[in-house]
């Protein structure tokens, strides 16, 4: 479980608003049985002193006990990414984290981090898809044996920051038909082939 494991597929337990905790449950179970083994989650949820990969989910910091998403203007603070990078490194040190990682990062901050990290990030999980193909961090996350973690691949519809161009998408559209697919598989697809691993999100067992 991360907090945001190793082989299988990606799951991503959250949803804006959050659901009821016996569906989550249910949920969770069943994508076990369904052989998921990656749980994105946050920590405010969990009461375990393991972890296979911990994250920092944004290069941002706010005031202490502020959870508001996205964070207001007068609530951000300087970020110290020394400091917090080395906690991180602490908890791998310390066998409370197998790997430890970093979420939302982008090519200057990953440089950033790999610049004073004794222990480099094991994973950057950011938001791609094939019309945000960030393929300068790809390369960059390639050339520094860093994983790429995509989330967001179909464009996350009921999310506040979401959009509907993936699945709207004329093109995508008609290279779904042409091969005999939905654009959700057809938009999976080219990030599996692209070597990049996915988060996926469902409290279905059908999708």
């Amino acid at each position: 479980m991360d907090t945001s494991a190793d082989a299988g597929p990606r799951f991503r337990n959250c949803r804006s608003p959050p659901p009821k905790p016996l569906l989550l449950k249910q949920t969770v179970l069943d994508a076990i049985r369904l052989g998921y083994r990656h749980f994105d989650t946050s920590p405010r949820k969990l009461k375990l002193d393991y972890l296979d990969l911990y994250l920092i989910h944004w290069p941002v910091s706010s005031k202490p006990g502020k959870y508001k998403f996205p964070i207001e203007e007068d609530d951000f603070l300087p970020m110290d990414y020394t400091a917090v990078w080395s906690e991180l490194e602490e908890c791998k040190r310390l066998g409370l984290a197998k790997c430890i990682g970093v979420s939302n990062f982008s090519c200057k901050k990953l440089q950033h981090i790999l610049s004073i990290a004794t222990i480099p990030p094991s994973v950057n999980q950011v938001e791609m898809s094939p019309i945000w193909q960030q393929r300068k961090l790809k390369e960059l996350c390639k050339s520094k044996g860093i994983a790429l973690i995509a989330y967001s691949v179909l464009g996350s519809r009921v999310a506040f920051w979401g959009s509907h161009k993936i699945m709207e998408s004329n093109i995508l559209k008609e290279i779904a038909e042409a091969k005999g697919k939905t654009v959700a598989q057809v938009s999976m697809r080219w990030a599996y082939e692209g070597g990049v691993s996915m988060v996926v999100k469902s409290f279905t067992k059908k999708d």
